[in-house]
């Protein structure tokens, strides 16, 4: 069967509708271990943890979990891999808050990450 041309008007109208609709988005949770011991214990279940950063991502351009949490781990350790991530590595910095090191928690979305001394451990979500 075919079908006549679509006017170019409707085409340009269905381009600008996919380009301004917004996809899937990623949650990043970055939760900053306050135990004292953190940096030789690394995460313990219970340990103290307090919200220090939260924003989203487009979730087309973030990849495997282990390489978006080596990217957050960079961006805020203050030498950011992506360019989209040193606005995020500039407003840690405006707040002051320590590296991301052993023993801290990122969550991407629903997924919890321990930061361990070599890689990241997943882990069940933690009570905040």
């Amino acid at each position: 069967m075919h079908r006549p041309p679509m006017p170019h008007a409707r085409q340009v109208l269905r381009a600008l509708q996919r380009w301004l609709t917004p996809g899937p988005t990623l949650t990043v949770t970055v939760l900053l271990n306050q135990d004292s011991d953190a940096l030789l214990s690394g995460y313990l279940p219970g340990a103290r943890l307090a919200l220090a950063y939260h924003y989203t991502l487009p979730a087309a351009t973030t990849g495997s979990d282990q390489l978006l949490l080596e990217r957050v781990f960079a961006a805020f350790n203050d030498h950011p891999v992506h360019p989209d991530d040193q606005h995020h590595a500039d407003a840690w910095t405006a707040k002051r808050l320590r590296s991301l090191s052993v023993g801290d928690v990122v969550a991407l979305n629903d997924r919890y990450y321990a930061c361990a001394s070599v890689g990241w451990m997943s882990i069940p979500a933690p009570s905040v």
